[in-house]
């Protein structure tokens, strides 16, 4: 799976390793940035193509992301790589 490369000066250190974490943010590792006034959080090559999601603050931008993931995986499309890229790190884990 191709992960959109955000810039360095624009994503937000994430301990990945917080037990209160949602257990695939701990192990899908999205990058969480900073982008204007909001805080965005991806997995895969674009905002359109990956599962994204975005708040006001980091936490709020981790929320909807895992939202986001939860609805994607509800009815994965069987051509989506995003979400065969999470359902074999998650099935592994």
């Amino acid at each position: 799976m191709e992960q959109m490369q955000i810039p360095a000066d624009m994503q937000c250190a994430i301990d990945y390793g917080q037990p209160e974490l949602p257990r695939a943010i701990r192990e899908l590792h999205p990058v969480l940035f900073k982008e204007g006034d909001s805080y965005c959080c991806l997995l895969g090559p674009d905002p359109q193509a990956g599962i994204f999601g975005c708040g006001a603050t980091p936490g709020e931008a981790l929320t909807d992301w895992d939202e986001h993931l939860r609805e994607r995986m509800k009815t994965p499309d069987a051509n989506d790589e995003v979400a065969a890229y999470v359902k074999g790190v998650l099935k592994d884990a």
